[in-house]
């Protein structure tokens, strides 16, 4: 079901951190992180470090496919897999989570453990 126009236009104008508090609800509610795909996993580059962009519904990740990600599109990430192999695979190459970047800004830079940290508290408090 594609989110409503209205929403998305909502969520955009939210500030970095508000975005992120967002994902954190939707992917803990979801049990579904989107990434953009094309023969590999989208990525920037953060300073030296490698950074991978992670969405919490498709159309936003969709909006984010232009310029250098143009051949590319949404692929949803199963959240069990994502806390058990993508957080802690990522953290041993030294790779950084970007959380909802938008068209015009660039999300949250967050470590892979604090991200894992922050999703796990979430997933808390719906048992």
């Amino acid at each position: 079901m594609a989110a409503h126009s209205k929403k998305i236009e909502n969520v955009l104008r939210l500030d970095e951190q508000s975005r992120c508090d967002y994902f954190v609800r939707k992917v803990a509610d979801f049990e579904v992180v989107w990434g953009l795909f094309d023969t590999g996993w989208a990525t920037a580059s953060a300073g030296a470090t490698t950074a991978v962009p992670f969405w919490p519904e498709e159309e936003f990740a969709a909006l984010c496919a232009t310029a250098e990600w143009q051949r590319f599109h949404p692929k949803s990430i199963a959240l069990d897999d994502f806390l058990g192999r993508w957080l802690p695979g990522m953290e041993k190459d030294h790779r950084v989570c970007v959380v909802f970047s938008t068209p015009t800004d660039r999300g949250s830079l967050l470590h892979p453990r604090d991200l894992d940290k922050l999703i796990r508290q979430e997933l808390e408090q719906y048992e």
